[in-house]
């Protein structure tokens, strides 16, 4: 089965400030022709709008209804039909807009997806953070974060043409372990110079969720590695990291968190 040990901190610049965690996950695990899948959602909210930690968690909680409904197949998932996954999200958003009496903007987010098997993964992105893949043995980069028109930008879901530019990637090879983040782990979990997975970033991690005999013993440690002086030394930003890896053949959970 799929083992997931997710967290997030509020960023100590928000501390300071008084606002809010920005950042939102969320995840699935499921059984479909006799296939254990894992999805996984990870936003970002936009430091300049206003209730963008409400649109990150709208977004990521209406995108886990969306995917596995119906005659879901994860053999023949196109970019098209993220494409339409995303759109639905941004309709969603519309409508909470219109709930919370604000523009849409002011619930803009970035917005990642994963959808992981055994045999094979899917991601999509719109903008920055990324996800990182333990496959056929390597650590690869699955996405890579999304600068707007500008180098400092940041393209939102809410941004116009976003799900023009929407990131889509297939890998195909055994999959062993999965990692998706925030903006706010981006330097530290890149080698941006080689366009790469920092490995001893992931590696560690990715072992102790494997050998773990019970992942929840994981929750307060990760917690507390984001919130640790040598990481908030680098970045003040809010941090989410999810962390997923397959052990064993112990069967499948139908089972949510947030």
């Amino acid at each position: 089965m799929w083992r997931v040990v997710p967290a997030k901190v509020v960023g100590t610049s928000h501390q300071r400030s008084g606002a809010p965690c920005q950042d939102a996950y969320d995840f699935l695990r499921f059984n479909t022709d006799g296939e254990a899948l894992l999805i996984v959602a990870v936003a970002d909210g936009a430091g300049s709008a206003s209730l963008s930690h409400v649109g990150s968690d709208e977004a990521v909680r209406h995108l886990l209804t969306i995917v596995p409904r119906g005659q879901f197949d994860f053999r023949k998932v196109t970019q098209e039909q993220v494409r339409g996954w995303m759109q639905e999200v941004l309709d969603h958003l519309a409508t909470v807009a219109k709930r919370e009496c604000v523009p849409l903007s002011q619930l803009a987010c970035t917005l990642l997806l994963a959808i992981v098997a055994r045999s094979a993964a899917v991601f999509a992105q719109i903008g920055d953070g990324g996800w990182v893949v333990e496959k056929d043995g390597e650590l690869v980069a699955g996405t890579w974060p999304q600068n707007g028109e500008f180098a400092n930008t940041t393209t939102f879901i809410t941004t116009e043409s976003a799900l023009d530019g929407m990131e889509f990637v297939r890998l195909e090879g055994q999959i062993a372990a999965v990692a998706g983040f925030t903006d706010g782990l981006q330097m530290l979990a890149l080698d941006f110079a080689g366009r790469q997975a920092h490995a001893p970033f992931f590696k560690p991690m990715f072992d102790s969720v494997r050998h773990c005999a019970d992942e929840t013993s994981l929750l307060a440690p990760l917690q507390g590695f984001l919130a640790s002086e040598p990481v908030t030394a680098r970045t003040d930003d809010d941090k989410t990291l999810v962390v997923a890896c397959w052990r064993g053949s112990e069967g499948g959970s139908n089972d949510a968190a947030q």
